[in-house]
């Protein structure tokens, strides 16, 4: 990868984080917690959280809807099969954390492609469950995926390698977010982090 395109990956490891709106009971509640867990949390905790508002796309296991998991601790990340390097290693964190986890049940990974274009719905399925069976892959397009993106503050720019129109790289935002049972984006594991920072955080999450 060229030089420009390392720095512009680093550039969007880190999302918007700004939030606006009046903020929800479970958001207040959260909020009061706030110093405590930025001082257990190892992830980057967001202030104040933020509402993910209810979202519907197709998946490698049917129509997903967002709202479905509220009750679990969600990890969900962004990127693209042929991705290759950031995305492999966050798939093998996840995979790790979902399979040492003691409560597996209240947890879901998510995977939504930021190249629908490439990455349709019958090659995500064996893609997504080579990692683990539960894991479930989102495909979006258009405004229904950048409303998504927006949601999360997730950027992914399209960058031409080569003469084909497929030949191309997404550079995109390298973190994965954890959402908790109230549907509050409480905080991101920026790429770097290991699988057990996260299983740290989830674990503390659920007790």
């Amino acid at each position: 990868m060229k030089r420009w395109g390392l720095m512009l990956v680093i550039l969007l490891l880190v999302p918007i984080l700004a939030a606006c709106g009046q903020t929800t009971e479970a958001e207040d509640r959260l909020e009061q917690s706030t110093p405590s867990l930025q001082e257990q949390i190892r992830g980057a905790v967001i202030v104040p959280p933020r509402q993910i508002e209810d979202f519907t796309l197709p998946s490698t296991d049917g129509e997903f809807r967002f709202s479905d998991l509220r009750g679990k601790l969600v990890l969900i990340y962004f990127g693209y099969m042929t991705c290759p390097d950031v995305c492999p290693t966050s798939g093998a964190h996840l995979k790790r954390v979902y399979e040492e986890i003691n409560r597996p049940d209240d947890l879901a990974v998510v995977f939504v492609t930021v190249d629908p274009e490439r990455d349709t719905l019958d090659r995500l399925r064996p893609y997504i469950k080579l990692f683990n069976e539960d894991f479930v892959a989102l495909r979006g397009e258009g405004d229904a995926l950048q409303e998504v993106l927006n949601q999360f503050g997730v950027v992914a720019i399209r960058r031409q390698v080569g003469e084909s129109a497929l030949s191309y790289l997404m550079d995109h935002t390298a973190s994965i977010f954890l959402v908790n049972q109230e549907g509050l984006l409480i905080s991101q594991f920026i790429f770097g982090l290991g699988s057990d920072d996260i299983l740290h955080d989830v674990e503390l999450l659920l007790e």
